[in-house]
């Protein structure tokens, strides 16, 4: 009788310390006896979701762009290249002389072939101004075989196709270097062919001498254009419509 009523006080109540104790001991599931799936009260609150905060975000940073845009200077304008060679009308220009030179010159050839008389020439024995004297003088041909009138007709054939705007703003250097050269060559031919007249021949051809002052000016454009523009850039070729630039590689 005794022995029992000591078991039974040994015997652990089945009460409020028997669910802690077995709740500790229930693999450390915490404070309270709670299970796994239990949240606890900090887990109750919720958490922004990623698409609320960038949109929170954007509306808080639209008034500051809106302030940027209007504080934004205006665009510059497009500063215009200077041109890569001379102007138009001094193109124009250049390709008037050279007709000019090419027509002389082929009047001038005719008449040394045909032995006749220049127009608007004066033929006064001891005058000054004897265009024909000058054309048939033997100083008027080179070797004794090519009259100086056929040579000025070649050079000027030459001329009116480089001095084209065409050739102008093609900006090929084999084409400047071929205008400088053939001015410079032309000028020195007309520096001879005016001592000839004066110390030679003693005669002065007006025709002759419109094609010098032609030949110096197209000489001058030729010049004050390779000074300020260049000659050109190596394999450079005008672009022609509908063509681009890797049709022409």
């Amino acid at each position: 009788m005794a022995s029992s009523k000591a078991r039974s006080r040994n015997r652990p109540a089945p009460g409020k310390g028997g669910r802690s104790a077995a709740g500790t001991g229930s693999g450390g599931t915490g404070s309270g006896g709670k299970g796994p799936g239990a949240k606890s009260p900090g887990a109750a609150r919720t958490v922004p979701t990623a698409p609320a905060a960038s949109a929170a975000s954007a509306v808080s940073t639209a008034p500051a762009a809106r302030t940027r845009a209007k504080q934004a200077p205006p665009p510059e304008e497009p500063v215009l290249a200077p041109p890569s060679g001379p102007p138009l009308w001094l193109q124009l220009t250049s390709l008037v002389l050279a007709v000019i030179g090419l027509a002389i010159s082929a009047y001038e050839t005719y008449a040394h072939y045909n032995g006749s008389h220049l127009l608007g020439c004066s033929a006064k024995a001891g005058g000054t101004f004897d265009c024909t004297a000058v054309i048939t003088s033997p100083t008027s041909m080179v070797f004794g075989v090519i009259p100086v009138a056929l040579l000025g007709l070649l050079f000027y054939v030459f001329a009116v196709p480089i001095m084209t705007p065409w050739a102008w703003r093609s900006r090929s250097r084999e084409i400047g270097l071929a205008r400088l050269v053939s001015l410079v060559v032309g000028m020195a031919f007309v520096l001879y062919l005016i001592y000839a007249e004066l110390y030679d021949i003693k005669q002065v051809c007006e025709y002759c001498t419109g094609v010098h002052i032609v030949t110096f000016l197209l000489f001058c454009i030729t010049v004050f254009s390779a000074a300020i523009w260049g000659v050109g850039e190596r394999g450079h070729f005008p672009a022609f419509p509908g063509r681009s630039r890797g049709a022409r590689r």
